[in-house]
């Protein structure tokens, strides 16, 4: 037997590299050096110089270069091979564009090597290629040559079953069958010269043999089938910037294009907007062809989203645009009806999501990501995921992995291939068979993209035949293998269900890495909803238009920094240089029409007034709010979602300073001789806030070296040990209206860190506005709050809601939640009291055993050596509460400390608008409005709110909007039921943690 297999495997070597012959090696090749093409312009070969065969090209990293050739093939079944002298991993190698006669063809790469040419017909050649940014110069090799047919499907014929001897029992009947027609097969071969007319027909006799004898007789269908669906992961950014991801879809969309024409049974997917957008501006011709191909069939755009974006970090209302700005382009763009959240590679996936996913017209959810875990692994595949809320969203993992005998492997992939390991390691893996008979798989090369090849296709035809030990394998839609799980699940009783998130166990150092880009991210979220605000109380109260336009171009580029690998922090210094102009022209567009706004209604309101305080949320409250650059606090509630013209103001303080010690109204706060905080006394409950001999506020450095995936990595051996930066260089004390600071600076190594530490009259917190100077590489800064709480579980704040999550390690599971992501708050609490650390701009979190820690920033080195580097920025808070935490106002001072009141002086003669006014007033606090917009489609206003605190609540919605219909709508904005009007209000029930959205006729 063992002489068998080693002829059999030596043979398929020999047949392999005999593919294809006659090969000539391409002259008269002419180059020049270009920059990022702009169109597809080939230019003239009057102004380009010769190139070598086998020559040296590229001009450093992100380099481009123009090659032109012509060739006129005499042999039959001629090709075109293009080559160069890099192999591995194709995502980081030279990738080119090759153009025919002025069209463009298809990619190349390590992968996709080979193009068809005509026999007799002159091809006038032409390639861009593109070095990357690992690659500053690379060899280029063109030559012809002649496929042998006969050695072609030779060679795939015997690789699907040669691959099924891997897992394959040695003692079954499959193993001996096959090795025993394999070995029949290339003992016809004539190796006496290998390369001669004779070896070339023994492969067409041994073809015959297994084609007739192993596929036609001794194959026949199978009970078990993997659905196999063409697919190519497109990395927005990540190794490489959004300018040549542009590229990637142009290589990688014309190449399924081309193998689409000889492969007539290949089906394809892509997800993501963003890339059809991309192919639709840069190859209009291309973009053409894709719609055909939608329209016959055989092009599947799914996946709901704009990109794939992390749902960790994204806000909720982020998180809705995602789907509707994705979902209405494949709409307009395709007729196509998007069902399908696709995110196959997103570091983990909110609570919210089902809900979101339900009222956005999507019916599933999936993923492979979790199977990634590092401690446990998820105990199906296939199971309805539940929400905060409730609701409830059919959700399917893909179990993609190679089959190498015995038990399967936790880890699967997006980035399958069609090779008999996977083919049957996909069914195998899937843990409940009871539900279907089939397992879905992904082929093609991705992440940089490519896509599949044609010994993909090949070895699918062989796979579709029915090899008896593996599972047929069909190319299809994966929306149709759903709908087929779907009606499976319809009738069954024991489909399993997930409460709550997924939380992956793996890259938790992305809720910190990159810390500017999280930051501009949150400031951009919050700036957009207002400048939405804004934009609806101007059309309504100053006639002016709504600005549509531009903020739909600024919540793009939002949500296209939500990518997977930006707003995580894991991807190369140029993609946030990149993030960098784009935010600040976010910034722009938001500050220009919220500023704007404010401005003209300041013109019409009496100065004599004094000021307008315009309060972006839906509380009706009193606050913080800077007046001639004083903190002050407002005598008035300030009317939600809107404004108040007032004059006033508390603006002084009678905060206490005895040495050491703070004492405001409510707390006493004392620090030592290093001005670290050793005690938090509360006076309304009269308790110490802190635990016995700890300190506050502890400024711990942990050294952060995780052994894989440097950026995305924070792993527990680095959690063991820290240091607490002690050292005090000054200290100097603020006074500013309602509110005390103590500015510090304290350096650490190569670094310094200043906090301005906050105390106020009215408001029982403190703040900690943080400016880091950071210089140190592989650590981890984090502050630590030890507190004295009873609780074995804390609440954190996530996108329209809260989880609760365990305080302790019980368990693996519990264990392996030792970071975790949350947005605005976190909060642990007793019986009528607790503590919560409020953040502007942090997501990493780390509550256990009483000590609360925020993660303020990290530093690794991979993929971006000066990640972290230089300015830091951000508050961060601290905020007891004599009562529960659903009685706390902690939610309501987390949006504040993220976006304040705002005044402007008034400046009008008399007051030509009224001297208040709200957008939108609800009767119930815990019920949130986030956001007010005009419609996608006409000018009806939207509104959204949620509930906060999984309480079912009857509520009250007070319209400051002309009303005359009011319709509670799905997150698609499509009309749901009819709402009763009176008086500008509206009731309605609304359920613990549910998300409402409105719409308002006027």
């Amino acid at each position: 037997m063992q002489n068998k297999l080693r002829k059999i495997r030596q043979y398929k070597k020999i047949v392999e590299e005999q593919i294809y012959k006659n090969k000539c090696q391409v002259e008269n090749i002419v180059t020049c050096s270009c920059g990022y093409k702009t169109d597809n312009t080939i230019p003239d070969v009057s102004t380009m110089t010769p190139f070598e065969n086998g020559g040296d090209w590229g001009e450093g990293y992100d380099t481009h270069a123009w090659f032109r050739f012509t060739v006129t093939p005499e042999t039959d079944n001629p090709y075109l091979i293009v080559e160069t002298d890099k192999s591995g991993w194709d995502a980081c190698n030279p990738q080119l564009i090759l153009y025919i006669n002025g069209k463009t063809v298809q990619g190349l790469d390590v992968n996709h090597r080979e193009v068809p040419l005509k026999k007799g017909e002159k091809a006038d050649v032409a390639i861009y290629a593109y070095t990357s940014f690992t690659v500053e110069k690379a060899k280029l090799f063109v030559s012809t040559a002649e496929l042998s047919h006969d050695a072609f499907a030779l060679y795939y014929d015997i690789a699907y079953p040669f691959d099924m001897l891997t897992y394959l029992n040695d003692e079954s009947i499959e193993y001996a069958k096959i090795v025993d027609y394999l070995w029949r097969a290339v003992s016809k071969l004539d190796l006496y010269e290998v390369g001669s007319d004779d070896f070339y027909a023994s492969c067409g006799e041994a073809h015959k043999f297994l084609e007739d004898e192993f596929y036609g007789k001794y194959c026949c269908p199978q009970k078990a089938t993997t659905v196999g669906i063409g697919h190519t992961h497109i990395d927005c950014a990540w190794l490489w910037t959004l300018r040549q991801t542009r590229e990637k879809v142009q290589r990688s969309f014309s190449t399924v294009l081309e193998l689409m024409k000889r492969y007539p049974e290949y089906k394809f997917m892509s997800s993501q907007a963003l890339l059809y957008k991309y192919l639709k501006e840069a190859e209009p011709e291309l973009y053409a062809q894709v719609k055909e191909r939608i329209k016959e069939g055989r092009w599947e755009c799914e996946g709901a989203m704009w990109v794939e974006a992390d749902c960790n970090l994204s806000s909720g209302e982020s998180l809705i645009r995602q789907v509707l700005y994705g979902k209405n382009f494949f709409k307009e763009e395709f007729g196509v009806d998007n069902r399908v959240l696709w995110l196959p590679d997103v570091f983990g996936y909110t609570a919210a999501l089902p809900q979101i996913l339900k009222k956005c017209g999507v019916d599933w959810f999936v993923t492979q990501k979790i199977s990634w875990n590092d401690t446990n692994r998820m105990p199906y595949d296939t199971f309805r995921w539940v929400g905060l809320d409730g609701t409830a969203i059919n959700t399917h993992f893909i179990t993609a992995t190679d089959d190498e005998g015995g038990k399967s492997s936790n880890l699967c992939t997006y980035v399958g291939h069609t090779g008999a390991k996977m083919v049957n390691g996909t069914y195998k893996r899937m843990t409940q068979k009871n539900l279907s008979d089939e397992a879905l798989l992904t082929f093609g090369h991705g992440d940089g993209g490519g896509g599949p090849t044609p010994g993909h296709l090949e070895l699918a035809r062989r796979a579709a035949r029915g090899v008896p030990g593996s599972p047929n394998l069909k190319i299809e839609f994966a929306g149709d293998y759903l709908k087929r799980l779907e009606k499976n699940l319809e009738s069954r009783t024991d489909v399993p269900c997930w409460n709550g998130e997924l939380y992956l166990e793996f890259h938790r150092g992305t809720y910190t890495s990159i810390a500017k880009n999280k930051r501009n991210n949150r400031k951009s979220e919050f700036l957009f909803q207002d400048a939405e605000l804004l934009g609806i109380t101007a059309d309504k109260l100053l006639n002016e238009p709504f600005p549509k336009a531009k903020l739909r171009e600024g919540w793009l580029d939002i949500l296209t920094n939500q990518f997977h690998d930006i707003i995580p922090g894991s991807s190369i210094k140029e993609v946030y240089d990149q993030s960098d102009i784009d935010y600040a022209k976010i910034k722009s567009i938001g500050d220009s029409i919220a500023d704007g706004v404010r401005g003209r209604i300041a013109e019409k309101i009496d100065a004599k007034r004094g000021w307008v305080v315009f309060n972006p949320h839906s509380f009706n409250t009193e606050g913080l709010v800077q007046v001639n650059g004083k903190t002050v606090y407002t005598k008035e509630k300030i009317s939600p979602k809107g404004y108040l013209a007032t004059g006033a103001f508390v603006d002084t303080n009678t905060i206490k300073v005895d040495g050491k010690v703070i004492e405001t109204p409510h707390l006493r706060v004392t620090f030592d001789d290093s001005w670290q905080i050793i005690s938090i006394f509360d006076k309304r409950a009269s308790r110490e806030v802190l635990k016995p001999g700890t300190v506050g506020n502890e400024i711990r450095v942990y050294a952060d070296y995780p052994d894989v995936y440097d950026a995305w990595e924070w792993q527990p051996h680095s959690c063991e040990e820290y240091k607490t930066v002690t050292e005090c260089s000054s200290v100097e004390f603020i006074d500013d209206g309602v509110r005390l600071g103590i500015a510090i600076v304290r350096p650490f190594m190569k670094s310094t860190i200043k906090q301005t530490i906050w105390f106020y009259e009215n408001v029982c917190r403190i703040d900690f506005d943080t400016k880091v100077d950071w210089h140190n590489k592989h650590q981890m800064l984090k502050t630590a709050f030890p507190v004295d709480v009873n609780t074995n579980s804390a609440t954190f704040d996530v996108q329209f809601g809260s989880v609760q999550r365990p305080t302790h390690k019980n368990t693996s599971w519990d264990a392996a939640r030792f970071e975790v992501c949350a947005h605005k708050y976190a909060d642990i609490s007793e019986g009528g009291y607790g503590v919560s650390i409020m953040n502007d701009c942090k997501y990493g979190h780390d509550i256990h055993d009483g000590v609360m820690q925020l993660s303020l920033l990290r530093a690794p080195t991979y993929p971006y050596p000066d990640a972290d580097q230089g300015e830091s920025v951000c508050t961060y808070s601290i905020m007891p509460h004599n009562c529960s935490f659903n009685e706390c106002d902690v939610i309501k001072q987390a949006y504040y400390l993220n976006y304040p009141m705002v005044a402007i002086p008034a400046k009008g003669e008399k007051d030509s608008l009224p001297a208040a006014f709200s957008a939108v007033t609800v009767n119930k606090e815990n019920v949130i409005c986030e956001t007010v917009k005009q419609a996608e489609y006409g000018q009806d206003t939207i509104i959204r709110l949620y509930e906060s605190a999984n309480i079912r609540t009857d509520l009250e919605v007070t319209l400051g909007v002309p009303a005359k219909e009011v319709y509670i709508c799905d997150m698609m904005e499509n009309e749901t039921e009819k709402l009763e009007v009176k008086d500008g209000k509206v009731c309605l029930k609304v359920g613990g943690f549910e998300i409402i959205t409105l719409k308002v006729k006027a």
